[in-house]
């Protein structure tokens, strides 16, 4: 199980030797896919633990909380990611004043050698660290081989002829794009939360559905039905699924809700859900959100949008 740290003296403590790479890893996309399997790979061959370290909150949130960037994967789901791709130890730092005022120069010495025993860095290209971003690749090169640092950085991944990024994946999922998502991230995008009561209904329709409180800050598509799938906890697949993100505006609109209807049978005791933490793995977009005349023609839509989303998944869509 890999290790989650939350201060550089907690890491020190352990981590006699280690390969690291720095970033806010949102997504996990294949890009950061791409650094954690060199990290692993280095790792192996000097005999040190694959590190990644990370921040929270994320800096342009800390300087600009009004810019702060939707989130596309949680703290917990994050971890788990990369202990999947490879990283032993998570260094999840608290991004404050102090952390923003410290030059790159201290950062090197401080935090990677004397604190993490980092004998190498694996870092993107457009890395920028320490007070004021001062801190480039080139500095930590010239740096670090005062103390043997070696920093390597590993070529950018593209996707269909275009750089793969948190920023691109988080327009794609603003767009509802969600099977172009899946080709950058490597999976489906997923929303963490934990499952609420809401106004039953959905159950009044003949389509009980689990309510969503999806986590803070969290990417979403547009208000619309969605090929999904529901799992409890933080792991991936899980229970056939279609999922309302809208306002209901059929009921008179209100707050913007997440509904999934589960789509196989057989499984009732095990959807008594209320507290559950959920992830929601968005697969296709099926139609906008719509406002219906009446209850009885949203539950004509309803049976029409339920067998679209049946074929899709025999005909392997989330495969």
């Amino acid at each position: 199980m890999t290790r989650v740290y939350t201060t550089i003296e907690e890491a020190g403590a352990e981590l006699e030797r280690s390969v690291v790479t720095i970033g806010n890893f949102d997504g996990m996309h294949r890009g950061h896919q791409a650094i954690f399997a060199q990290v692993k790979e280095q790792a192996a061959q000097l005999g040190a633990t694959p590190v990644a370290m990370t921040f929270d909150p994320h800096p342009v949130a800390f300087f600009r909380p009004e810019a702060a960037p939707a989130k596309l994967s949680v703290a917990p789901q994050k971890y788990a990611l990369m202990g999947s791709y490879g990283v032993e130890a998570v260094v999840a730092l608290r991004f404050d004043k102090a952390l923003a005022s410290m030059s790159p120069q201290a950062f090197i010495e401080e935090v990677l050698v004397e604190g993490l025993g980092a004998v190498e860095v694996v870092v993107g290209e457009d890395f920028r660290f320490g007070h004021q971003r001062e801190g480039t690749t080139e500095l930590l090169r010239e740096q670090g081989e005062r103390f043997g640092l070696k920093v390597v950085v590993p070529k950018l991944v593209e996707v269909e002829g275009e750089v793969v990024s948190s920023t691109r994946v988080r327009a794609l999922v603003a767009s509802g794009e969600l099977e172009a998502v899946r080709r950058l991230l490597g999976r489906p995008h997923r929303l963490a939360g934990e499952v609420v009561h809401g106004e039953a209904r959905g159950r009044a329709l003949g389509f009980p559905t689990a309510n969503l409180e999806v986590a803070e800050g969290m990417a979403l598509p547009p208000d619309g039905v969605y090929a999904t799938r529901l799992a409890v906890g933080g792991a991936g697949g899980g229970w056939q699924a279609i999922t309302n993100i809208g306002t209901r505006p059929t009921f008179g609109g209100g707050a913007r809700t997440v509904e999934t209807f589960v789509l196989e049978e057989g499984v009732e005791e095990e959807l008594d859900l209320y507290g559950e933490e959920v992830m929601l793995s968005l697969y296709r977009h099926v139609r906008p959100e719509m406002k219906f005349e009446s209850p009885a023609a949203l539950v004509a839509q309803i049976q029409d949008d339920v067998a679209q989303v049946r074929a899709y998944f025999e005909e392997g869509g989330d495969a």
